[in-house]
């Protein structure tokens, strides 16, 4: 019988870890799951061995020096990154994981490359791609400029989530505000770690708001082998919580543009990316705005699974320097066709937005039951419930609860008002 080296995943509070999990021991890898507390969703799934509690991945010393610990005393885990954060310091430290871990990790160079927005607007420029109107402010003169150049309302966004204490994705606001409001939003912090890499992280960057961003979001994702081989899937975010600007809740199969695939691997190539990968535009007329990349597993990891792309399976393999097995894999899931493409649903959430925006008239009945017949006629993956894995959805909804409990008033302005 073949070895199956066990793996170990961080971020247990997040779907792409979850996703992961499903994956890998639906296919019989042995799974540890290290998390800060007990109540991360893919702590719970049945297909997890062990339970371990670690420290946050934003103290990254920390979690640096419980991995390699960890590491020493159970040599042999393939280990691939489940955030922003696991990313940049897998990446960062490979040299010394390597020693314990196996891994699948381009150089942190690649990896920052795409996880900060500045370097990944310069790039994704170089080979073609386009972007929304981007201002990343150094002095006062910058603010007067964007207030002649901005046509729309603006949008103050970190320049990267890697070891950001606050995890704020990005504020609306006008030009006659931007001052005031950037201000406050620079005074978010970062990581000594990343920090001393890049001085510039801490300002924050300027961009044109896309109301289309509302529901008009179309993704990229799949893997890149280190030899370029790939496989790919599109999706397209119909519904995103909260409305105006959040996480994605509801998705649907889409074609893969060609155009924006070649690009996308250009740019991978032209920084030394492999692995698993989501980029995400915003469709803006004819036009394709790239807005994020994701080198890590992703929240909709469990959509592409269901539509023949193992992603879980994929980086485990090529961790384990089994390019041949990760090519005959990759062929499969580019021959993959399905007769009726499923769609992705996060229903919990869906019908908690449903239910709650009736109730306060922030959406039409009719809108409601429109929501409720696509969730209906459609085969569907569910981002966290699973017949044969069902704890992780209990765990889910209590934590849900109970950040709704602790943030009241943005439970009522973003999931009731729907502002």
């Amino acid at each position: 019988m073949e070895h199956r080296p066990p793996a170990l995943l961080a971020n247990a509070d997040y779907y792409g870890t979850l996703a992961a999990a499903r994956c890998l021991g639906r296919n019989g890898i042995p799974l540890t799951v290290a998390h800060p507390g007990r109540l991360g969703a893919a702590s719970w799934s049945r297909y997890i061995q062990k339970r371990l509690t670690c420290p946050p991945t934003t103290k990254s010393a920390e979690f640096l020096a419980w991995l390699l610990d960890f590491g020493k005393a159970s040599p042999g885990h393939v280990l691939y990154p489940t955030s922003d954060d696991a990313a940049f310091i897998y990446s960062a430290h490979q040299e010394r994981l390597s020693e314990f871990f196996h891994l699948y990790q381009p150089p942190v160079s690649a990896v920052y490359g795409l996880l900060n927005k500045r370097k990944l607007h310069e790039v994704a420029l170089a080979v073609g791609l386009k972007v929304p109107r981007t201002w990343f402010p150094g002095s006062e003169e910058d603010f007067d400029t964007i207030a002649r150049e901005a046509t729309t309302a603006l949008m103050i966004k970190p320049v990267t989530q890697v070891l950001f204490t606050n995890h704020r994705k990005g504020q609306v606001t006008t030009a006659d505000q931007l001052r005031s409001e950037y201000k406050t939003f620079a005074q978010e912090s970062y990581a000594p770690e990343l920090r001393a890499l890049d001085p510039d992280v801490t300002r924050p960057m300027v961009q044109a708001f896309h109301p289309e961003a509302n529901q008009s979001i179309y993704s990229l994702s799949g893997f890149i082998s280190r030899e370029g081989e790939q496989a790919l899937r599109g999706a397209v975010k119909v519904l995103q919580l909260p409305r105006k600007l959040g996480v994605g809740i509801c998705f649907e199969n889409a074609e893969v543009n060609p155009s924006l695939a070649d690009r996308i691997t250009a740019m991978c190539k032209r920084l030394g990316y492999f692995g698993v990968f989501e980029a995400e535009f915003i469709v803006h007329g004819d036009d394709h705005l790239l807005i994020d990349f994701n080198p890590r597993f992703f929240g909709q990891l469990g959509f592409d699974v269901a539509r023949g792309l193992p992603m879980g399976l994929l980086a485990y393999e090529a961790a384990l320097g089994r390019a041949d097995k990760v090519s005959q894999m990759l062929a499969r899931a580019r021959a993959w066709a399905p007769q009726t493409p499923p769609v992705f649903v996060h229903r919990a959430a869906l019908d908690l937005v449903l239910r709650s925006q009736q109730a306060s008239h922030a959406m039409p009945r009719e809108e409601a039951d429109e929501w409720r017949a696509w969730a209906e006629r459609h085969p569907a993956v569910d981002a966290v419930l699973d017949a044969d894995d069902w704890k992780p959805a209990a765990i889910d909804w209590v934590n849900r609860l109970s950040s709704y409990a602790r943030h009241p008033r943005s439970f009522v302005r973003s999931i009731i008002l729907n502002r």
